[in-house]
């Protein structure tokens, strides 16, 4: 075999055990595709939904979200409907302020604390559907229970459900504390559920300062959107700016600190 010969066969060889950027090698030495971020967030909410359908956190869930119709049930025994509507309003959006870190910053936390999340990024796949596919998950259970809650609680207490934008309200500010619960969770995974409930409750605090610094706020935005009467502040539209503001920053840091844990 001339020279020739064998440097042609040594460059058939290497592309020949070349994959590509589109596929990896196993151990068996066959090939595969790499997942791309779109599956990876699919097979992530699939695994997702399976431990939360197999644990007690729903159930847990649950019960939280059924104390504001234990409030209007009450309120019904007593007669009393004056203010019950912004009153249990109120009630729905503290239970939140809990529903949402309880589903999102202990699963995300629990996961990175065990290093079980960071098992993936030793995997070809992008860090960010990991995260994304954990809160698409995740972000649906609180807003689904509070909104079963409102509308339970104001057919008891009332006698009719609740407009539709309160339920535009409900779920967009699930969503944001959801995205908040992830991001705190990322940042310090071992308190991420209690920062997230502190983080809410001064939220609510400041949402009653009649100064520009409540539009920071979550609680204040959500009533902005709802236009409950009585508690309705600011206008819906401006109400909903800020709160995809809020939620997009959060998910920014969200996004920049995963990327930046080694695995």
């Amino acid at each position: 075999m001339t020279e020739g010969d064998r440097s042609k066969l040594a460059r058939s060889e290497a592309r020949t055990s070349d994959p590509g950027p589109r596929e990896s090698r196993g151990v068996s030495g066959t090939t595969r595709d790499v997942p791309g971020g779109l599956s990876t967030m699919i097979t992530i909410v699939a695994v997702t939904w399976k431990r939360v359908l197999r644990g007690r956190a729903l159930w847990v869930g649950a019960v939280l979200a059924l104390m504001p119709v234990a409030y209007a049930v009450g309120m019904r025994f007593a007669e009393v409907e004056r203010g019950l509507r912004p009153n249990l309003f109120v009630f729905e959006q503290l239970v939140l302020s809990v529903l949402a870190p309880m589903f999102v910053a202990s699963s995300i936390g629990e996961e990175i604390e065990d290093r079980t999340i960071t098992y993936l990024w030793c995997r070809p796949v992008p860090r960010w559907a990991v995260l994304l596919g954990k809160l698409s998950a995740l972000a649906l259970i609180p807003g689904v229970l509070i909104a079963v809650s409102w509308f339970v609680g104001l057919e008891i207490g009332l006698g009719f459900g609740p407009q539709a934008r309160s339920y535009v309200a409900l779920f967009a500010g699930s969503v944001t504390v959801s995205i908040i619960a992830a991001g705190l969770a990322v940042l310090v995974p071992r308190h991420g559920m209690a920062l997230t409930v502190c983080y809410m409750l001064f939220d609510a605090a400041v949402s009653n300062i009649p100064a520009s610094i409540e539009n920071l706020t979550v609680s204040y935005n959500v009533r902005a959107i709802a236009q409950v009467p009585s508690i309705a502040d600011g206008d819906a539209a401006t109400g909903a700016i800020w709160l995809g503001v809020i939620a997009a920053g959060w998910l920014g840091i969200g996004l920049w600190r995963i990327r930046r844990i080694e695995a």
